[in-house]
Formats: structure tokens, sequence, C-alpha cells
């Protein structure tokens, strides 16, 4: 089944922060050997690379919006959709990416008189 045409991540009242671990995704197949020795090939040939995510401080509106997109747009993990890298906010960068992992919440508390919560996820280049 071929993927949707992709999406716009959702505008929230914070920013996604890409995490600096920044993993790039091991391309090499590897096969021990009973002598010891090892053969290795090159399993695919483009490499992916896959980041974490923190948003924090998100709102009781931004979190019904994130999970929204998670569930209809993005598809849990099944859909690609455009992730903005605003390290530099004068060249953003978009990445056409899946979730590697669902977005998971804790409470962060009070914050400006409302109930907050953080986000963390990861997202993996496709």
């Amino acid at each position: 089944m071929p993927d949707n045409p992709a999406v716009d991540f959702p505008q929230l009242s914070r920013k996604p922060a890409l995490k600096t671990r920044t993993q790039t995704i091991d391309p090499t197949l590897r096969d021990s050997m009973e002598n010891g020795m090892e053969t290795t090939r090159a399993k695919f040939t483009r490499v992916r690379r896959q980041w974490s995510v923190a948003i924090d401080f998100l709102t009781p509106a931004d979190v019904a919006i994130l999970e929204n997109f998670v569930v209809k747009q993005a598809v849990y993990g099944a859909n690609i959709f455009l992730f903005p890298d605003q390290r530099d906010p004068r060249n953003p960068v978009w990445y056409k990416v899946r979730f590697a992992t669902i977005p998971s919440f804790s409470d962060a508390g009070n914050v400006e008189g409302e109930f907050r919560q953080n986000c963390t996820f990861e997202i993996r280049e496709v």
C-alpha cells in the first residue's frame, strides 16, 4: 500500500526541539561465522538518521492537537510527515520522517496558571 502524501507536523504553541543525539542507522548486515570471523555487506545503500525530540510545557490544547495528529494523520508510525528542524531559525530544514516511537507525555506541573505536559518521541528519516 503506497504512503499517503506527507503532511506537515502540526503547529503547536511550543517549538519541538531536536535533541543533540542524532543517530545514524547502521546500514551494515553482519554475519558471524563459527570460526570467529565476520562477513559484512551493505544491507541498504541509503543511510538514514533518527532523532530524539522533546517538546516541553505543552498546553492541554497542544496535547489534543498532537494526539489527533498521531492517530489520524501519522497513523502512529505508518504514514510519512514533514518535520521541521528549527535549530537555525533563519534556515529551517524539513525532513520526511515517520515516528520511530510514539509520543509519550509526562506531567510538567502548573506553568503560567495552567497544567502543562512534556512530550518526548523519536522520529526516523524515510
